[in-house]
């Protein structure tokens, strides 16, 4: 029987890998160029050089969890056939706590690999600094986007809206108005990733420096535990709180990025790639986004790491997690939450003639509504991505910049290296990254 399961999953994976070849085949032959490249020189730049497809592949579950759930807040589509859908992505929110989980790991790897592999040291000024100007970039656009609509279109006083701007460019709006930011509401949980961004340095130097690895662990999973336990004491369960926006709210799932982060430095190989992954990694998702009571909140932690074990370890969710246009949208989801929301919001007021009517059902009204958002929303954050953030993805792109700005008024013929911001031959974006 176990050879049976064994191979129908095995089967499954190459069956999925083999329709993914096909539709690639398929798309290059009409464009003449093969997609996975295409799809590979789209792909992010990583300041170390390491890209771990499987980790972007993740940001795609949270990010597209994040746009299912925030459709139906803003095209109200209600009726007997489609309440059992509203309950489905009732739970897309968690993709936030998803996300959370993401960070951790990824803040964490260099600190550890200096701690637990000897590799080279993190120099905190280069560490902040890549923050600056690679992720900044793409939020302060989406910030400044924003305003004169708030202005024009919602007819917001000009206080109200140079405060609000001002506390939302900073990311203090949560911890000055006790609310989510009334320029781009979802910026919260960028202000609680902010937050975590200064601490995880201390963080990551405290948690991987403590040996043996059983005893660091178990602290992990202590805190994991305490954490949950503290929060449902003393932090109240409403959205709007400078508590419940905080750090303070959901340091634990950094934390699992941290544990993650740990066994994938140090016991990667001794876990085993096997079928079971995938069986216990499907009944994890689905308590991730159906579960409802008190005990998520102290249990979700723990799921979504065994779930991200998964997503490395199961034959058949590596092998979607890995596959290109996952990964890709997945790489994107930055840019896709700075403007979700407001390409919802457009489709929202294009189709609200028709959604408010008395023609059609219900269910052909869900249909059209994710069937004009999702592609809306997904070609506005690559148009995002590939103009502003990955161009910025480039750590040199700023001395780059100030060389064509004071070159603006030489002669073409005196400029010998003009910038290509992002584009760049493979050569020299390895040696950018070494």
């Amino acid at each position: 029987m176990k050879s049976v399961v064994g191979s129908a999953f095995s089967s499954a994976s190459f069956g999925f890998k083999a329709i993914g070849d096909i539709w690639m085949k398929s798309f290059s032959s009409l464009v003449g160029v093969p997609l996975s490249d295409k799809l590979r020189g789209l792909r992010r730049i990583t300041t170390t050089g390491n890209y771990i497809p499987e980790i972007d592949g993740l940001r795609f579950v949270a990010i597209l969890s994040v746009v299912l759930f925030h459709v139906p807040g803003q095209i109200p589509l209600h009726g007997p056939n489609v309440n059992w859908f509203w309950y489905l992505v009732s739970n897309g929110k968690r993709g936030v706590e998803l996300f959370f989980t993401i960070s951790g790991f990824i803040l964490a790897f260099p600190f550890a690999s200096h701690v637990l592999r000897a590799s080279k040291a993190v120099s905190v000024r280069s560490y902040f600094l890549r923050r600056v100007t690679r992720l900044e970039p793409p939020y302060i656009l989406a910030i400044f986007i924003r305003l004169p609509l708030l202005l024009l279109v919602m007819h917001k006083p000009l206080r109200f809206v140079l405060i609000h701007g001002f506390a939302s460019l900073f990311y203090l709006h949560s911890l000055i108005f006790g609310t989510m930011s009334a320029v781009n509401p979802p910026a919260w949980s960028l202000e609680v990733e902010i937050q975590f961004y200064c601490l995880a340095p201390f963080f990551a130097w405290s948690y991987f420096e403590l040996r043996p690895k059983w005893l660091r662990r178990g602290v992990g999973v202590g805190f994991l535990v305490l954490a949950g336990v503290l929060q449902r004491i003393f932090i109240p369960e409403v959205v709007d709180s400078r508590l419940s926006l905080s750090i303070l709210n959901y340091v634990q799932y950094f934390f699992a990025g941290f544990l993650l982060c740990d066994l994938y430095l140090t016991d990667w190989e001794t876990i085993p790639a096997h079928w079971t992954w995938d069986i216990l990694s499907t009944i994890l998702w689905c308590w991730i986004f159906l579960a409802y009571g008190w005990s998520v909140h102290l249990f979700l932690p723990f799921a979504v790491l065994l779930a991200y074990l998964g997503a490395f370890k199961g034959k058949l969710y590596r092998a979607f997690f890995r596959t290109p246009w996952v990964s890709l949208i997945g790489g994107m989801c930055y840019n896709i939450y700075l403007t979700h929301n407001l390409a919802i919001t457009g489709v929202a007021d294009v189709l609200h003639p028709w959604v408010s009517s008395a023609k059609g059902s219900s269910t052909s009204k869900a249909v059209l509504a994710y069937a004009v958002c999702l592609p809306a929303v997904f070609a506005i954050g690559l148009l995002l991505y590939v103009v502003v953030e990955r161009p910025c993805m480039d750590k040199g792109w700023p001395s780059k910049l100030i060389r064509w700005l004071r070159h603006r008024g030489t002669s073409p013929a005196e400029v010998t290296d003009p910038p290509q911001f992002g584009q760049q031959p493979l050569q020299e974006r390895l040696e950018l990254l070494s």
